[in-house]
């Protein structure tokens, strides 16, 4: 696998009165080098998308994104992650529109699709995982003392955002609050999206645990990336392939 890459500050292009695609023409060239004319600046960023969310170059890189500017490597295979990461866009922008998990609802311990009172879809004070303390069963997500999702997939657990799955930012964020200091409360169950429809909470869970899951099997069926650790030049030596940008 050729170690050739593009360094963020020029694959970016931010100059005004350009046409809004944040695509360098220098970035499309190279692009279209390596994998031909075909190639557009939509392509280019959906190819990116795909390999921000590829585990070697995030493993690999891991401590550098965290103060350096990424570098962007020329896979072998540009089309694996292109359509990759086009799936991911779909996901991730239209996460409130996908289709839902079929996670089991219960309410009082029976099978229920948003026949009861409205409240006992309501967040009382925040949710939590299923089992005890020490012992949580991350299957079964408690949305209050009346009602739970159940059956919630190992996958939908594998995908994270900073450190925590999208259900674990739900978890977190749809919970009471109340900030002393100005004396505004904030209360999840007014959220718009389902403050005149309560069930609209599960379903929001339900979309949640799909575009967990997908975005989990996306990336483990991706190729790698980056080649192999031990045949990476050394710092300051030339790179194996052609690097760009350095």
């Amino acid at each position: 696998m050729a170690d050739s890459s593009v360094q963020q500050g020029v694959l970016l292009d931010d100059a005004p009165g350009d046409d809004g695609d944040n695509i360098t023409d220098w970035c499309l060239e190279q692009f279209r080098e390596r994998y031909g004319t075909a190639v557009s600046k939509d392509d280019i960023w959906e190819y990116v998308y795909g390999i921000m969310h590829a585990p070697d170059w995030r493993e690999r890189y891991r401590h550098d994104l965290q103060r350096n500017l990424p570098r962007i490597p020329l896979a072998d295979d540009f089309e694996a992650f292109r359509a990759a990461g086009q799936a991911l866009m779909d996901l991730h922008i239209d996460y409130e529109t996908v289709l839902e998990w079929p996670l089991v609802c219960e309410v009082d311990g029976e099978p229920d699709e948003g026949t009861c009172d409205p409240d006992a879809y309501r967040i009382e004070s925040r949710m939590r995982w299923g089992g005890k303390r020490g012992a949580e069963d991350r299957s079964v997500l408690q949305v209050n003392d009346r009602c739970r999702l159940v059956g919630i997939p190992t996958e939908a657990h594998d995908y994270t955002v900073s450190g925590r799955s999208p259900l674990e930012w739900a978890i977190d964020s749809l919970r009471h609050k109340f900030d002393k200091a100005s004396g505004i409360r904030d209360d999840p169950n007014g959220w718009r999206a389902w403050a005149g429809e309560p069930f609209e909470l599960i379903r929001h869970l339900r979309r949640l645990t799909y575009v967990s899951v997908h975005t989990a099997r996306i990336v483990a069926d991706l190729p790698p990336s980056l080649p192999p650790e031990e045949s990476v030049e050394p710092a300051g030596a030339p790179a194996a392939g052609e690097s760009l940008g350095g």
